[in-house]
């Protein structure tokens, strides 16, 4: 009950709830802040791992290797597992996740825009840009 509670007020425990899905590392920041929060300012997030939550929109269908995580107000980035690491399933699109990792800005090519749509991405968060942040995630939860 409690661990709902918090997701309701935008903080998780540091363990995702039973109804959710785990992949790569445990958890290790206490608490999760809503994507919304991180995609206003991410400079102020950059530097130290961030726990965030959102809304799943797009899935690498070669091997769940990257994802869009999108936030309320339509604003989006993508996140990669980190070192291949793990990969998410493929039919999460549409679910709430829980996300924890570093941002890092990277520059944007063209080459890996067209690796991603081969991969099944549609629209790109970082289209039109000459840099854009990402999240290299350790650990996506996602609702089941």
């Amino acid at each position: 009950m409690i661990a709902w509670m918090l997701l309701a007020c935008g903080m998780a425990p540091t363990e995702a709830p039973v109804s959710y899905d785990v992949f790569g590392a445990p958890f290790a920041v206490q608490t999760a802040v809503p994507a919304a929060t991180v995609l206003a300012d991410p400079d102020a997030h950059d530097g130290g791992p961030v726990r965030m939550t959102g809304e799943l929109t797009q899935v690498c269908q070669k091997a769940g290797c990257w994802a869009v995580v999108q936030d309320d107000a339509g604003h989006a980035i993508r996140i990669t597992m980190k070192d291949h690491a793990f990969g998410i399933a493929k039919d999460s699109v549409g679910r709430a996740c829980d996300v924890e990792g570093q941002l890092v800005s990277k520059p944007v090519e063209k080459k890996t825009l067209d690796h991603y749509a081969s991969e099944g991405g549609g629209t790109h968060p970082e289209a039109g840009q000459e840099k854009a942040w990402q999240l290299v995630a350790t650990t996506v939860a996602v609702a089941k």
